[in-house]
């Protein structure tokens, strides 16, 4: 079914002068970088889209270049577009992405293919697609175990699992069903460079193999599943590893990339009626959190700052609160956010009550998403296992937990099997016994604060973007330290 001609009337209205034109040189650049030029529907082009503000704004602009093509040639390129799914991304996310698409008429075109990859399964994108609890669940370890091992530092805990995860659906994508021809990206040259850097840094830190550099975009993914087995190895333990740990480098073919920056402004101030009129995009209480727009992490980054400070420093949780808030609106800054989002943002927390409020929402979505308590979200700030107990005292001591900590101490040093102790261990932690005694064999990752360590994982906190060093009261030393906050 074509589409196009009416999806192109409809669209125009909303677009700028400037825009137009941009999108019109845009078209005549990548008609020349698809490799059959002179066939267009030959070619099959391939776009990730998250489901937030700028990633809806880059399906408009790419699936207007697909008409302007058809216009001008009779004839246009495949686009596959695909969603990589996660714990941190509600309902609400996947209603953004199908109002999107309706407003663009991809649903029922013939030149485009929806995709959601969930883990390891990638299937055509459908508005209530019901997430597999096996990538919960692998969602819900991943935080357990790399907030545990970086103890509680916050793109640490969320991120980095995650942002392997996005490499591999980028794969599992590129590979699927015969391949794709062209990936389109919106990163600017220096940031695909500092991508490539990025990917031989990890390589380098874990020990892994690099590819070929002429193997390309596969090169690049091997590369990364080197650094993925290490990386895995080092949180969860080499004998725990996953296959979703892994990243799809195999691919059908290889495809070429095209950079659609130069051509385009991502501020969502410049095209907000586009956005959130045409489109219906639709910022949600929870989805929008701080500088994200499709993912609901950072609210819950913000939830651990507080009660970090309610805890483990014996303040309260407000002012946890406001540490992560002044941090985190003024990345929004950095990124440009429209001055009303940075406002909306900034009234959520504007005093004790929208606080109280934001805590009780967090709080309920770290149950819905990741299937995790307070008791168990407390339990990773003061990280109790690591490094055979170093805070495993203070924890017990601080949350008045009525255990043995002799019998604890036995019990994950593997010199008695106490399957009572056990299960209470992992009600209140909410990991595996296995996962308990293989951070209770790992040492204490290191911060930006504590001097250079060699071992990858401290490297990796080190060299990690968007942290800040600040001045807090630790009411249990009754005096002013320094640490680092981190964040999105």
């Amino acid at each position: 079914m074509n589409n196009l001609p009416a999806m192109m009337k409809e669209i125009e209205p909303w677009l700028s002068p400037a825009i137009i034109a941009s999108a019109q040189r845009c078209a005549g650049r990548l008609l020349t970088a698809l490799p059959r030029t002179q066939q267009p529907e030959e070619n099959r082009v391939l776009l990730a889209y998250g489901g937030g503000k700028d990633s809806s704004y880059m399906v408009a602009y790419v699936r207007y270049i697909q008409g302007l093509i058809w216009q001008q040639q009779g004839s246009t390129f495949s686009l596959r577009v695909s969603t990589n799914r996660h714990a941190g991304m509600n309902q609400s996310v996947m209603e953004n992405i199908d109002r999107v698409y309706q407003a663009l008429a991809m649903h029922d075109d013939e030149r485009v293919e929806c995709l959601v990859v969930d883990g390891l399964l990638i299937r055509p994108f459908a508005r209530d697609l019901p997430m597999p609890e096996s990538v919960r669940q692998q969602n819900r370890n991943d935080v357990l175990m790399n907030g545990h091992r970086f103890r509680a530092d916050a793109r640490s805990t969320f991120c980095n699992a995650c942002n392997l995860s996005m490499v591999n659906s980028f794969g599992l994508a590129a590979d699927h069903n015969g391949g794709v021809d062209l990936i389109i990206t919106g990163d600017s040259p220096q940031e695909q460079a500092a991508y490539l850097a990025w990917a031989r840094h990890l390589s380098r830190l874990f020990d892994a193999p690099v590819a070929d550099k002429s193997r390309g975009f596969s090169g690049f993914l091997q590369t990364l599943d080197g650094v993925a087995g290490r990386y895995f190895s080092e949180v969860y333990g080499a004998d725990q590893l996953t296959p979703a740990h892994r990243i799809t480098h195999q691919l059908a073919r290889d495809p070429l990339f095209f950079n659609i920056y130069q051509d385009t402004a991502y501020e969502a101030g410049a095209h907000w009626t586009l956005l959130c009129d045409f489109m219906g995009f639709r910022f949600d209480a929870l989805m929008f959190s701080f500088s994200e727009s499709d993912c609901g992490n950072p609210t819950l980054m913000a939830h651990l700052r507080g009660l970090r400070a309610e805890t483990l420093l014996q303040r309260s949780y407000a002012e946890g609160i406001r540490e992560y808030v002044r941090f985190a609106l003024a990345l929004m800054v950095k990124k440009d956010f429209p001055s009303a989002l940075i406002e909306e943002m900034a009234a959520r927390y504007q005093d004790e009550a929208a606080i109280q409020r934001q805590r009780q929402r967090a709080a309920a979505f770290a149950q819905e998403a990741f299937d995790l308590c307070e008791e168990q979200l407390i339990c990773l700030i003061y990280s109790p296992f690591l490094g055979q107990g170093a805070q495993l005292t203070q924890w017990l001591v601080q949350q008045q937990i009525p255990l043995d900590e002799a019998a604890i101490r036995d019990l994950l040093d593997q010199r008695s099997d106490d399957l009572a102790l056990a299960r209470q261990l992992m009600q209140r932690s909410g990991m595996t016994l296995t996962q308990m005694r293989h951070c209770w064999q790992s040492s204490p990752v290191s911060s930006l604060l504590e001097g250079k360590s060699d071992d990858p994982l401290s490297r990796i906190l080190r060299f990690d973007p968007h942290k800040a060093v600040i001045q807090v009261s630790n009411g249990v030393l009754n005096d002013i330290v320094t640490e680092i906050i981190s964040g999105r």
